[in-house]
C-alpha cells in the first residue's frame, strides 16, 4: 500500500515537499524551504507529518532553494539517509545550499546588531557540508532504489541545468513527478523527455493558466532601449542557477543587433553565478552548446565586468550614465541586489527590470504590482524607477509547454497540481481534464491520498 501527503507547494509556489509512504516507509521527494510572505514562510516551523530519522531517502528532482533549503535543517534534525540527484544538480546543491546558509546566518547577526527580529537561522555552513556527505548523484535513465522495491529513474525536466522529473515504479503503478517542468525549444537546455505511461502525476503548475510572450528578446531589447535612453543605471535581479545565464545569452544577442547598445556596460554582481558557470563547463553534456562566437567573455557579452569581491560590488553604487548590473535574488528576497535596488529606487532615470516569477509576498512581487514607496535597509523610499516585469524569461513550462508534454503520456492517469497558486493550480487541473480526459485536481497541504 502506497500513500502520498503533500506537504509542501500545495496551495502554494514554494516549499516542494511530497512524502511517499510505501508499506510504512518514507521518503521525500524534493525538500524544499517555503519563500514568500509571512504567512508562507511560517511553514517552515510547521511539523513534518514524520520524525526526520524516520524519513530514509530523498530524491530531489533539482537545485533551486524551494526543492531543496530545507535538507540541511532536515539533516540537522536528524535525517541521515541518502539524497539522490542528478550529477549537475550535487554541484548546483553544493552553492545554493552554501548561499543560503550564509545568508541565513549574516540575517540573524544584523538582527542582533541592530535588537530587531530576524528571519530564523535554520542551518549553517556545517549542515550544508553534512548534507552534501549524503548526496547519491544518479545519471538521467539509471534507475535506483530510494525504499527496497521502489524502482526510480530520472528523465529530463529541462528546467534547469540537470533538472529532472522522476518516475516512481511501485506496486504495479507508474508514479511521475515533475519537479519543476522547462520548456520547449530552449537556446540553453534540451526539451523535455516524454512521459510515457503513468497511473498518476504530481505536476507543478506555476504557469498552469498562462501563455509565455512569444519573443522574450524582443522584449527585453525594448526594456533596454528605454532604459537606456533614461540615461540611468539598470538593474536586473536573476537567479544564479539558470536564469543568469539566459539573461547574459540575451544581452550577448541583442547587443550583436542593436549598435545603441554595443557599449552598454554590463556588469555581473554575483559570485555565485560565476561558480554556476563553472557547472555548465563542467556538464557540458547537459545542456546544448552555448553560443558566443569565440567571444573571451562570457555568452559573448559586450564591455563585461565580473564583481566578486564586496568592494568591487560596492564600486557599483558609483557609476554614472546608462549601465547595466545583473544580480541576485531573482524575487529580491536577498543578496547583493537588494543594496542596487536601494540605490536606484528613489531615481526617475533608472530602471528595475524583473525577468522572472515573484511569488507573493517578496520584494519583487510588491514591486512588480505597483508599490508607491518601499522600506529597505531603513529607509522608506519612493518608487521613482521604473519598473519592468518580464516574464518571457521564466523557466517554466506554460500552458503550451504542458500541452506538448501531456500529449506524451500514453495513458489516462490522474494528475495533482502542485507548486502553483490556487488559481494557477486550478486552471492546470480543468485543463488536463476537458483537453485530455484525465482525472485532476489541485492538491491539498496536509492531505494524504492512497495511490
Amino acid at each position: 500500500m502506497a500513500d502520498l501527503t503533500f506537504v509542501g507547494a500545495a496551495g502554494t509556489v514554494t516549499g516542494s515537499k511530497h512524502l511517499l509512504t510505501v508499506a510504512g516507509h518514507h521518503v521525500f521527494i524534493d525538500c524544499g524551504l517555503f519563500q514568500g510572505e509571512q504567512a508562507i514562510t511560517a511553514l517552515n516551523d510547521a511539523p513534518l507529518p514524520v520524525e526526520p530519522d524516520d524519513v530514509e531517502a530523498v530524491v530531489v528532482t533539482h537545485g533551486h532553494l524551494d526543492h531543496i533549503g530545507y535538507l540541511p535543517k532536515l539533516v540537522r534534525d536528524g535525517f541521515s539517509g541518502p539524497i539522490y540527484c542528478t550529477p549537475p544538480t550535487q554541484a548546483l546543491m553544493q552553492i545554493v545550499l552554501d548561499d543560503a546558509a550564509q545568508l541565513q546566518v549574516e540575517m540573524a547577526r544584523r538582527g542582533l546588531e541592530h535588537e530587531r527580529a530576524a528571519p530564523p537561522c535554520y542551518y549553517d555552513e556545517r549542515d550544508v557540508q553534512r548534507t552534501m556527505r549524503l548526496v547519491h548523484p544518479v545519471a538521467l535513465g539509471t534507475s535506483f532504489e530510494p525504499l527496497a522495491g521502489v524502482r526510480t529513474t530520472y528523465h529530463n525536466a529541462a528546467h534547469v541545468l540537470g533538472s529532472a522529473f522522476a518516475a516512481f515504479e511501485l506496486e504495479g503503478k507508474r508514479i511521475i513527478f515533475s519537479g519543476d517542468l522547462g520548456r520547449y525549444d530552449r537556446t540553453l537546455l534540451y526539451d523535455p523527455d516524454p512521459m510515457g505511461t503513468a497511473d498518476t502525476i504530481v505536476c507543478e503548475s506555476t504557469y498552469g493558466d498562462t501563455v509565455h510572450p512569444p519573443d522574450a528578446v524582443a522584449t527585453l531589447r525594448a526594456a533596454l532601449l528605454d532604459a537606456s535612453a533614461r540615461g540611468g543605471g539598470i538593474v536586473i535581479p536573476a537567479f544564479a542557477v539558470e536564469r543568469t545565464q539566459d539573461i547574459l545569452l540575451a544581452v550577448a544577442a541583442i547587443q550583436r543587433q542593436e549598435p545603441r547598445l554595443q557599449s552598454l556596460p554590463v556588469h555581473l554582481d554575483s559570485p555565485m553565478a560565476e561558480r554556476v558557470d563553472d557547472v555548465f563547463e563542467r556538464f557540458p553534456e547537459a545542456h546544448k552548446p552555448i553560443p558566443n562566437d569565440g567571444a573571451a567573455t562570457p555568452f559573448g557579452v559586450s564591455d563585461f565586468s565580473l564583481a566578486v569581491t564586496t568592494e568591487e560590488s560596492k564600486a557599483l553604487n558609483h557609476l554614472e550614465g546608462a549601465h547595466l548590473i545583473i544580480s541576485a535574488s531573482g524575487m529580491a528576497t536577498g543578496g547583493r541586489v537588494l543594496h542596487h535596488i536601494h540605490n536606484h529606487l528613489a531615481d526617475e532615470k533608472s530602471t528595475i527590470v524583473f525577468v522572472g516569477y515573484e511569488a507573493r509576498g517578496t520584494l519583487g512581487f510588491i514591486l512588480t504590482h505597483g508599490a508607491k514607496t518601499l522600506r529597505l535597509f531603513g529607509d522608506t523610499l519612493p518608487v521613482r524607477a521604473k519598473i519592468v516585469n518580464l516574464t518571457g524569461f521564466s523557466g517554466h513550462a506554460d500552458r503550451n509547454d504542458f500541452t506538448r508534454w501531456f500529449s506524451t503520456c500514453t495513458a489516462k492517469p490522474h494528475l495533482y497540481a502542485v507548486h502553483g497558486e490556487p488559481a494557477s493550480a486550478a486552471a492546470l487541473a480543468a485543463f488536463a481534464s476537458a483537453r485530455f480526459g484525465w482525472t485532476a485536481e489541485p492538491a491539498r497541504r496536509g492531505v494524504t491520498v492512497q495511490l
